[in-house]
């Protein structure tokens, strides 16, 4: 075998190894911290496990759902939002993805389906995160040599903010958002951006250390066109919003190309290569059939009307616009066609009717514009500042998260503007530059796309590592501070290999609480005690968003409220029922829902978020004088029909013992009085 070829190997099976090692470690860590918690009654301990995020008890829901009925769809859940439920829109592709891994664990163990499946959904991210290293990694080594490829499956595995997407306990769709954009950016950038080189010209195939940037011929151009377009397809399929701003930036980025080429990058070629305008056409061809495939198989027969959170038919319509758009004015730009006028601007506008449907069309079709959603964002952390995200000193953290990348987002217009970059060199430059600024900007706006920064800043490295070699290769020597240069970019991998390693592995679980299990750990004692008690399947809680999740998995009680758009209407209720002043409102709300129970901790801030979201301005005084500050302030101002039910509170709420210190439940229970409600 090539020493190139064994080395590759060799280092992908380290990573292989690392993944699965972190996944199960993960797994038995925290089954052994839920270990040291000594309940106070004789209650036998949870099969149930716990995971770190909300989504991933939805989703593992609906794929037990699709087990038990046999059906492969859920467009209607019962999860909250009682008594009726509400409708579901998000992608199947994570709910498939558990029932497939889980289906192979049952194969493999005595456990049922329902039970592999949550036992599997610990490989969901691995698994997503194995296939994009090996695929981009794979890609890197064919066409940019050895050093650039384990440069980039290094630091892909350990940087911090691109491997929390895909975490063992985390089974979600952010995974797929990120594998996505990337194979797609990548996808293009391997296919010349719409440059071909001439058929003549031969290219070497041998593995090496380093391998210049090389134009495909056009069959191989065309390849990686229609991959990117049937990769973002894809992603559109999985999260629509997410996908259309990286489409949106690829194409802006081919119009900047074309537009802004230099002279002389033009006088160099010759007629060493060509620029094929109908590739872009093959993209979008190719992204807008597989956006619109997924859309059948997810819909048909019964389609949901215009709900553009997610994949829709606009989607594909806008995304053939920006491809002809682009055919013809690539065209003109290229090979001197003056475009049919009348067909440009009826492209251009179905190009931009989607975005602009997105900012100023009725708010019903794009949840996200609601007012009561932007301002329910304002306390998910997910849509917070980079800056106000973390305690501690911003460029402490920054590094953590990025490492030396943003120092090569600096430095890549200086390199644009060098002499001795090549046409293929200066396109593949400015097109990872682009979207690394644009997620660089998203980032310091909102928190969550921090993993896209990462991954576009990486893959700018990467490339700026390769033209830096070229360069040096052209002098006929290699500058002192070359290999230096490569050390740090991959020798980061190392520190981050160590944060990763000190998190879960060096930490004593044992003794040291991981803060972010102990809430999970006492919510689900409380949902599964509760739902014990709820033997006629009754009961229906109002509470804050951030319970649903848990309530409904252990305990099978749906809460009215949840992180979710398609709950708008939840929201909406209870919000009105928390800040209201009115307890006749208040009443009606809880009758029209069914409601018997409420449930709130002890927490002031979030009888502010209530009040907050309800009116949009903060007001202390308006907050301590809605129902869910009376609540927690002054109970004995409440109606007759709602009351604090604290023996109940303590038979749902018995607590643990950690390492000899007791920890308590907090959450206060009101019971709302039938006779009232009658």
């Amino acid at each position: 075998m090539n020493k190139h070829r064994l080395i590759f190997a060799l280092v992908l099976a380290a990573i292989t190894a690392y993944l699965a090692f972190s996944a199960h470690r993960w797994g038995t860590a925290i089954r052994h911290y839920e270990s040291q918690f000594v309940s106070l009654c004789a209650t036998p301990p949870s099969t149930s496990s716990i995971f770190l995020d909300n989504d991933a008890y939805y989703w593992i829901g609906y794929a037990r759902e699709m087990a038990e009925t046999r059906k492969w769809r859920i467009r209607h859940t019962c999860f909250d939002n009682p008594p009726s439920g509400r409708s579901v829109h998000w992608s199947q592709s994570v709910s498939w993805l558990l029932l497939l891994t889980g289906w192979v664990h049952h194969l493999g163990s005595s456990e049922s389906l329902s039970l592999s499946i949550e036992s599997a959904a610990v490989w969901i991210g691995p698994l997503q995160y194995f296939f994009l290293i090996l695929g981009t990694g794979i890609l890197l080594f064919k066409r940019m040599g050895l050093v650039p490829s384990l440069t980039w499956m290094l630091n892909l595995t350990t940087l911090l903010s691109i491997g929390w997407s895909f975490h063992p306990m985390r089974p979600d769709h952010h995974g797929l958002h990120i594998a996505f954009v990337v194979s797609s950016l990548l996808c293009l950038i391997l296919g010349g951006m719409g440059w071909v080189r001439s058929p003549d010209k031969t290219t070497a195939t041998a593995h090496a250390w380093f391998r210049s940037f090389e134009l495909p011929n056009a069959k191989d151009a065309r390849h990686f066109f229609i991959a990117s377009g049937i990769l973002g397809g894809l992603g559109v399929w999985t999260g629509a919003t997410v996908q259309l701003f990286g489409i949106g930036l690829f194409a802006a980025g081919a119009v900047l190309l074309m537009f802004f080429m230099p002279s002389r990058l033009s006088a160099e070629q010759g007629g060493k290569t060509t620029y094929a305008p109908y590739l872009w056409r093959s993209w979008a061809v190719a992204g807008s059939l597989t956006s619109i495939f997924f859309y059948f198989i997810e819909y048909a027969p019964s389609f949901p009307g215009m709900r553009l959170e997610v994949n829709n038919p606009l989607y594909a319509v806008s995304w053939f616009c920006f491809g002809e758009a682009l055919v013809r004015l690539s065209a003109s730009k290229t090979q001197g066609k003056l475009p049919n006028r009348w067909l440009l601007c009826l492209f251009s506008v179905g190009a931009v009717l989607l975005p602009l449907l997105l900012l100023f069309g009725p708010s019903h079709w794009h949840a996200m514009r609601d007012p009561l959603m932007q301002r329910l964002h304002e306390y998910i952390d997910e849509f917070r500042p980079y800056r106000t995200a973390y305690l501690g000193a911003f460029w402490i953290n920054a590094f953590k998260d990025f490492g030396v990348l943003p120092f090569f987002v600096v430095l890549a217009p200086f390199l644009v503007s060098e002499k001795k970059t090549t046409l293929q060199e200066w396109a593949a430059l400015w097109m990872t530059f682009l979207p690394a600024l644009a997620y660089a900007l998203l980032t310091l706006w909102q928190i969550r796309w921090m993993n896209f920064f990462a991954v576009s800043s990486l893959l700018l490295a990467v490339f700026m590592l390769v033209i830096f070699w070229r360069h040096q290769k052209q002098d006929g020597r290699v500058a002192f501070w070359f290999y230096p240069l490569v050390l740090v970019i991959a020798g980061q991998s190392v520190y981050f290999l160590n944060l990763h390693l000190k998190d879960i592995v060096f930490r004593d679980i044992s003794r040291e609480p991981m803060g972010e299990l102990i809430a999970p750990i006492l919510q689900r004692q409380f949902a599964e005690k509760l739902g014990a008690m709820d033997t006629n399947h009754t009961i229906r809680v109002m509470a804050g968003p951030h319970l649903a999740a848990r309530l409904h998995y252990y305990g099978g009680i749906p809460c009215v409220a949840s992180y979710y758009w398609e709950n708008l209407d939840g929201l909406r209720d209870t919000v009105d029922f928390f800040a209201t002043d009115d307890d006749q409102k208040a009443l009606r709300i809880a009758q029209d829902r069914e409601i018997t129970h409420v449930v709130l901790p002890p927490s002031p801030s979030l009888v502010g978020m209530f009040y907050y979201v309800k009116h949009g301005a903060r007001s202390e005084s308006g907050a301590q004088a809605s129902l869910a500050g009376r609540m927690l302030i002054r109970p004995d101002s409440l109606p007759p029909w709602i009351k604090r039910d604290t023996k109940l509170e303590r038979a749902l709420q018995p607590g643990f013992l950690f390492a000899g210190q007791p920890i308590a439940g907090t959450l206060q229970v009101f019971t709302i009085r039938n006779g009232e409600l009658e």
